[in-house]
C-alpha cells in the first residue's frame, strides 16, 4: 500500500487507525512485528520512513520532512513512535494535534531538551563520532550500537538492513529537533521506556540514562502517562506486555 505522501505503508486489521513510526536502523514491519495482535481491534498503519524498507530514499533522512509525511497520514489517529520515530511523531503531532487521538513515544532521542547534561553530551559525542568515523553502513551500525554502550560485533548487512543502516548513517541528528512542547500540551500522551535491566552497566549508564533524561522532561512538561517495561531500547519487542499497556492507554482515551 502506498500512502498519500508516497511512502510504503503496511496496513494490518480494521477499526480505529493507529500509525506506527519506526526508528533508526529499522522499518515498519520489522520494528512492529510483535504488535500484530492489536490488529484484532485496530487498523495498524506501519510507515516505512523515506530511505527505509519499501520507501525510496530522497536525500538525507530529516525528521522535519518525515514529520510532514506522517502528519499527512493522521485522521483521529493513535500515533506511536519508537526512538528516532518518536522524535518524528512528536513533531507530526504538533503539526496536527486535532488529528491525534493519543500520542505514544518510546524513548525518543529528543536530546535537544536536555543539552548540558554530561551523560547526554557524552552520548551525543559518541554518535557523532560513529557518523564521522564509519567506513560503510555495516561499520556504522557497529559503531552506532557501541555509542549506546552496547557490546557489538561487525555484521555484514544486506538488503533492507543495509539500506536502513546507510539511511541512518546519513540522518539529520535528532538532537537538532526543536520539540514544540506548547503545541503538544493537552494531547493524551504516553511515554514508554525500558528499565534496561537486561543491558550491561555501560549501556544503562550511557544510552539508558541519556534517553531516560528525555523521558523525564516529556513526562513532566506534557503531564504524560508513563510506563516502564523490562527491556532496553526496544520494549515493543516484548509483545504482549507492551501491547497490553498500549491497549489500556488507547481504551482509556
Amino acid at each position: 500500500m502506498q500512502g498519500a505522501v508516497g511512502l510504503k505503508v503496511t496496513t494490518w486489521g480494521t477499526g480505529d487507525p493507529a500509525v506506527f513510526v519506526h526508528g533508526s536502523l529499522g522499518r515498519g514491519e520489522a520494528t512492529w512485528k510483535e504488535q500484530r495482535p492489536l490488529a484484532d481491534s485496530y487498523r495498524l498503519v506501519l510507515v516505512d520512513r523515506r530511505g527505509f524498507g519499501g520507501s525510496p530514499g530522497d536525500g538525507p533522512v530529516d525528521f522535519d520532512r518525515d514529520a510532514d509525511d506522517v502528519a499527512g497520514l493522521l485522521e483521529d489517529t493513535h500515533l506511536v513512535g519508537h526512538s528516532y520515530g518518536g522524535v518524528v511523531s512528536l513533531l507530526a503531532a504538533a503539526r496536527r494535534p486535532e488529528a491525534v487521538r493519543t500520542l505514544t513515544v518510546i524513548e525518543p532521542p529528543a536530546l535537544g531538551l536536555v543539552r548540558g547534561n554530561p551523560t547526554v553530551e557524552e552520548f551525543i559525542a559518541g554518535v557523532q563520532t560513529a557518523v564521522e568515523e564509519a567506513t560503510d553502513p555495516s561499520d556504522y551500525r557497529l559503531r552506532f550500537r557501541r555509542a549506546f554502550g552496547f557490546p557489538a560485533r561487525r555484521e555484514e548487512l544486506t538488503g533492507a538492513d543495509l539500506d536502513a543502516a546507510w539511511s541512518s548513517w546519513h540522518e539529520r541528528p535528532p538532537w537538532e529537533a526543536e520539540i514544540p512542547l506548547d503545541e503538544l500540551r493537552g494531547l493524551r500522551t504516553l511515554v514508554v521506556r525500558g528499565d534496561w535491566s537486561d543491558a550491561g552497566p555501560r549501556a544503562r549508564e550511557l544510552g539508558g540514562a541519556a534517553l531516560h533524561a528525555v523521558c523525564d522532561v516529556l513526562e513532566r512538561e506534557l503531564e504524560a502517562d508513563s510506563a516502564t517495561l523490562p527491556a532496553a531500547h526496544n520494549p515493543q519487542l516484548l509483545g504482549e506486555p507492551f501491547n497490553e499497556c498500549l491497549r489500556g492507554f488507547w481504551d482509556s482515551a
